[in-house]
């Protein structure tokens, strides 16, 4: 097993896991990685999907890579860990895309259906577009919570139906049992709900005005926790019965870990208060192709330090891209 860039211990002021997960969210890692090197382009699906994204290519010589960053769950391409993966990554010749989800961001308005975390196909197709640009260069995926599990199925759809050039699949923190990560939102520190409940709020009440013909969110609004949000979510605006049938169609599973042909690394952290380390304990060893690194320390998608102030997930992930499983 490559150890991603050593394991990761920062200083000790930095080491607790709220610290790790609630600062990582709220600073900047700008550098070379600049707002002048990408381009916007609005990836369109087979099925007619809309998926914005920005393409960052490399100015001079050939790229190592083409790495497709995929963000998490109400996150965007602006994340401040896409742009720390990103900024390292780039300084390491890859070009980067970094795809919004549907509906994330500024983006209700490109698709009359709203986002589910079920909807893989369209992530697989954007993929498949995604890869041509990189002309014969391999493609990396890496995505981080709810984008490390499409990350994961993407992975596992690969080995079903190849996606051409599909180099390695890095999941950080990746959200492997949706069911028991909306408890720990729900039954965690009270900041967790608070934020993930507004920031649902926000993206329900910019899909209804995007749509106002389509959509009325007010018992989703009006619901007090993540829980019953997304059973009453899945019962008006899913094909799922509830909202555990609507978990179930996007939890990663043993069997699907054990398909994937392709070089898979999962980076996670023993102490994210958000989803088990047990959960990532659980995949440890189901196949060859599969690496877990699991760290002491990092809680859910931090990963930094202090004295100097750095991220370690951007060399982590490097390092990992140039020692494959």
């Amino acid at each position: 097993m490559v150890e991603p860039n050593g394991a990761f211990r920062p200083h000790p002021l930095a080491r607790h896991y709220h610290f790790q997960t609630v600062v990582s969210s709220l600073v900047r890692f700008d550098g070379e990685f600049s707002r002048s090197t990408e381009t916007a382009m609005l990836v369109e699906t087979p099925a007619g999907v809309r998926l914005q994204g920005y393409f960052s290519p490399q100015p001079e010589a050939s790229p190592q890579g083409l790495v497709l960053l995929l963000h998490g769950w109400l996150g965007s391409v602006n994340s401040a860990y896409v742009i720390a993966i990103a900024e390292a990554l780039y300084r390491q010749g890859y070009a980067i895309f970094r795809l919004n989800l549907r509906d994330h961001d500024a983006t209700h308005h490109l698709n009359p259906g709203i986002f589910r975390s079920d909807l893989l196909a369209e992530v697989v197709d954007a993929a498949r577009w995604i890869a041509g640009l990189g002309e014969g260069a391999p493609l990396h995926v890496v995505g981080a919570s709810l984008g490390g599990n499409f990350a994961l199925r993407l992975a596992w759809q690969h080995a079903l139906n190849p996606i051409p050039n599909l180099g390695q699949t890095i999941a950080v923190c990746p959200v492997i049992d949706p069911y028991q990560t909306t408890l720990a939102l729900d039954n965690g520190p009270k900041i967790y709900l608070v934020y993930f409940r507004k920031k649902w709020r926000a993206t329900f009440q910019a899909k209804q005005a995007a749509f106002p013909d389509l959509y009325e969110f007010t018992p989703e609004i009006s619901a007090s926790t993540c829980m019953a949000m997304t059973e009453t979510f899945a019962r008006r605006f899913s094909p799922y019965a509830d909202a555990r049938e609507y978990f179930n169609s996007y939890e990663i599973t043993p069997a699907m870990m054990q398909a994937v042909q392709s070089p898979v690394s999962i980076i996670a952290a023993a102490d994210d208060p958000i989803i088990p380390a047990a959960d990532f304990s659980a995949l440890s060893g189901l196949s060859p192709h599969l690496q877990v690194h699991i760290q002491p320390y990092g809680g859910h998608v931090g990963f930094i330090d202090l004295f100097p102030y750095r991220s370690w997930l951007g060399p982590a992930v490097a390092k990992i891209l140039h020692n494959p499983v």
